[in-house]
C-alpha cells in the first residue's frame, strides 16, 4: 500500500466489504477539502437548493419530530458556526456534481475499492456531504442502495440491525424500495439488543449490507461525514426484485412467497415489472419529502427558528 493511498485496508476489511457491518480505515479526513475554511467556502459556492437543513428531537422512537428547514442564505462561515453549536443536520446533496475536488476524491476512493475488492464494479456512484451538530441524530431507517459512511470530523455512533422481518417487514421494505414511502421505519428501543454498534472516529468508514436498518447518533463535536452511494448489477437486481414484489402485493393482491433474487421466477417477476412500467400500468413511486417548517436562525441557540409565512 503506497503512502498516497486513501484506503489502508487489511484482508479482513476486504472480506467484509458490503457483507456485514464493519469499520475500516481511510485517509480522506487528511484532505484539505474538509477544514473549516474549506467547508465555509464550499457552502458559499454550492447552490443553496442542494443544502438541505434538518432538525430533530431527542427520542429515537419519534421520527415524526424530524423536520426540514427552509433554504438558507446565511454565509458559509456563519452557517457552519450555527451547526457546530446548534441542533441541526445539513445534507449537501449531490456534492460531487457541484465540486470538482470532492468529485475527484470520490472517484479516487471508488477506484481504490475496485482495485482492492474482487468483482466490485459499480455502475454509478453519488455523494452527499453531511454537516451536523454535536447532539444531532438520524432516525431508524433503511436505504435502497448500498452506501458507505466516510467519517471525517467529530464522533458518531451507528446502530446497525439485522436485515430480518423483526426489524423490517417485507411489506415495509417493498414500499421503501418501490419509492412509495420515505426511508423511516417503525422502531422499538428493544431492537438495540441485537444491533451492531459502530463507533466512528475521524479516519474510519462504516458499511453494512444493502437495506440493513440503521440509525445514527452524534456523540461529540461538529460532525462531518461523506456518505457515498453506489449501484451495482447485484444491488439493482435486488431493487428490481423487491419492487416487483411490491407490485404483486399492492396491485394484484398476492403476497410474494419468495424473496429469492436469482433464478427463473425472480427474473420473470422483474421482467413483468419492467414491462408494466414501460407501458404505464405500473408507475414508480414519487417520494414527497417534508415541507420546510423552520428556518436556520443564528440568534437561536439551537439554530432552529420560526418560519415566517410567505406573503
Amino acid at each position: 500500500m503506497t503512502d498516497s493511498s486513501l484506503l489502508p485496508w487489511a484482508f479482513d476489511d476486504i472480506a467484509a466489504f458490503g457483507a456485514r457491518p464493519h469499520l475500516a480505515a481511510h485517509r480522506l479526513h487528511e484532505q484539505p477539502a474538509f477544514t473549516d475554511d474549506a467547508l465555509a467556502d464550499l457552502l458559499d459556492r454550492l447552490p443553496r437548493s442542494v443544502v438541505h437543513p434538518y432538525t430533530m428531537g431527542a427520542d429515537p422512537t419519534r421520527p415524526d419530530e424530524w423536520r426540514r428547514g427552509a433554504e438558507t442564505d446565511l454565509p458559509g462561515k456563519e452557517l457552519l458556526e450555527v451547526v457546530s453549536r446548534g441542533h441541526l443536520w445539513l445534507n449537501l446533496v449531490g456534492v460531487d456534481r457541484h465540486d470538482p475536488e470532492i468529485a475527484g476524491l470520490v472517484a479516487d476512493l471508488y477506484a481504490e475499492i475496485r482495485a482492492l475488492v474482487p468483482g466490485f464494479a459499480p455502475l454509478r456512484t453519488s455523494a452527499t456531504l453531511l454537516l451536523s451538530s454535536p447532539t444531532a441524530m438520524v432516525y431508524y431507517h433503511a436505504d435502497n442502495q448500498p452506501n458507505l459512511l466516510w467519517h471525517l470530523r467529530g464522533r458518531k455512533r451507528a446502530y446497525v440491525y439485522p436485515r430480518a422481518s423483526r426489524f423490517v417487514s417485507d411489506e415495509n421494505l417493498e414500499r421503501l424500495v418501490a419509492g412509495e414511502t420515505e426511508e423511516e421505519l417503525p422502531f422499538e428501543l428493544g431492537y438495540d439488543d441485537q444491533a451492531a454498534v459502530l463507533d466512528l472516529e475521524p479516519g474510519q468508514v462504516a458499511w453494512w449490507p444493502q437495506n440493513s436498518p440503521h440509525r445514527v447518533e452524534n456523540v461529540g463535536g461538529l460532525n462531518v461525514s461523506l456518505s457515498t452511494e453506489h449501484w451495482t448489477a447485484e444491488s439493482v437486481r435486488r431493487e428490481h426484485l423487491w419492487t416487483a414484489n411490491y407490485y404483486l402485493r399492492s396491485r394484484l393482491g398476492r403476497a410474494p412467497r419468495s424473496t429469492r433474487e436469482h433464478g427463473l421466477l425472480p427474473a420473470a417477476k422483474v421482467a413483468a415489472m419492467r414491462v408494466g412500467r414501460r407501458v404505464g400500468v405500473l408507475d414508480p413511486g414519487q417520494r414527497q419529502g417534508p415541507r420546510p417548517s423552520f428556518t436556520v436562525d443564528p440568534d437561536v441557540g439551537t439554530g432552529v427558528g420560526a418560519l415566517t409565512p410567505a406573503g
